[in-house]
């Protein structure tokens, strides 16, 4: 039990100084800014928005493995080709995929609880995204969007914070109480450190503040399509092995 809350408070000090941490925060993406602009316009065709995401051929790689995920897929043939992509999920469909495509981050699988860990995170984070999305109003669905990606990846960077805490011991477990603790705790504030160093919009940090803050009072239209969209994503996940206690 000493261990365990060593763990959480040397863990907590690392994402309480996350800037002094670059390699924590995920780069933003070299495309964010045009794609955002081309899934904004409303005359903006899938094919157009394709024709961006082709420049980038690892975009469009990581476009396709999305459209075949449990999130997007509308059978069991894996999606190879761009424009199948684009037939399959439609303009709506693909302004929802490409976004997620667009940030989601490289999670080696080496093995460990913690790489399984974040990948049921980002799993989590790409259905509530398409949630959110879904119950966005008129162009909020974007912003509600692209909040519960960044809430998504604020949580990996605690996933990673506190395996790297964990490594420092020489032990492979973690302690599913300290990662639900921190994850509450710590998962928006990492995702207002992402959000600032990308310079998305003040509506998209102001509702990462709220979420920080666990505001229940009155929560902006954003937070609550998040929130609802990530109790909604977890009902409708499979079940999965918990993580493993140390």
């Amino acid at each position: 039990m000493e261990g365990t809350l060593l763990d959480e408070a040397t863990a907590g000090e690392a994402l309480e100084r996350i800037h002094a941490h670059p390699r924590y925060i995920p780069r933003r993406p070299a495309l964010l800014p045009q794609l955002t602009r081309a899934i904004n316009d409303p005359g903006a065709s899938a094919q157009s928005i394709a024709a961006i995401v082709a420049r980038a051929p690892a975009l469009a790689g990581n476009l396709l493995r999305v459209a075949t995920s449990v999130v997007y897929r509308r059978g069991g043939v894996p999606v190879e080709q761009l424009d199948r992509a684009v037939t399959l999920l439609g303009t709506e469909g693909l302004r929802q995929a490409v976004m997620v495509a667009l940030v989601q981050p490289v999670i080696g699988d080496d093995g460990t609880v913690y790489a399984r860990c974040a990948a049921r995170l980002w799993e989590h984070t790409a259905l509530s995204a398409r949630l959110a999305a879904g119950a966005g109003q008129g162009g909020d669905w974007h912003l509600a969007q692209l909040l519960a990606l960044v809430y998504g990846l604020g949580a990996l960077v605690v996933v990673q914070v506190l395996r790297d805490t964990w490594g420092r011991r020489g032990e492979h477990g973690v302690d599913a109480d300290t990662l639900a603790s921190l994850l509450a705790g710590w998962a928006a504030r990492c995702a207002l450190a992402i959000s600032a160093d990308w310079g998305l919009s003040g509506r998209v940090q102001q509702a990462l503040e709220e979420l920080a803050a666990g505001e229940a009072d009155a929560p902006g239209e954003l937070v609550r399509a998040v929130r609802h969209a990530r109790t909604r994503a977890l009902a409708r996940m499979p079940a999965g092995p918990e993580p493993d206690r140390a």
